[in-house]
């Protein structure tokens, strides 16, 4: 595997050499703002090169901020998975016998509402 990544590596170097030679000719100086900077008369693929390193570096600057948020969420979701682990635990722990305190959830309609009531052998009449 180490030896397909270096030979991307290279033919991706090679590449950015080959650019960079056929390029080496054309100069072009670049204007940031109109009267306020412009640069030296430099060959395009110094331009080129230039521009994709700024761009890593911002990319780099604001996937920092991306990175420290998510490992924030994940701080705080394990928090949460402890809270809620020890909590399990407790309910496992209890005993069948002791008081657990239920909450009474309100029928929704009384229709919907249907009780049964245990009928003995003795009790059935079959017709």
């Amino acid at each position: 595997m180490w030896v397909l990544r270096w030979l991307i590596a290279a033919f991706i170097i090679l590449m950015i050499l080959g650019f960079a030679l056929q390029n080496n000719e054309k100069q072009i100086s670049v204007i940031f703002i109109k009267g306020l900077y412009e640069t030296d008369v430099l060959p395009i693929w110094v331009i080129v090169y230039g521009s994709f390193a700024l761009g890593m570096v911002f990319w780099l600057f604001f996937s920092i901020f991306q990175v420290l948020g998510l490992k924030g969420q994940i701080r705080k979701m394990r928090n949460d998975n402890q809270r809620i682990q020890k909590e399990l635990n407790n309910l496992r722990n209890l005993s069948i016998e002791d008081e657990i305190e239920v909450k009474a959830i309100p029928a929704q309609s009384s229709a919907s509402t249907v009780t049964a009531t245990p009928v003995s052998a003795g009790d059935r009449t079959d017709d």
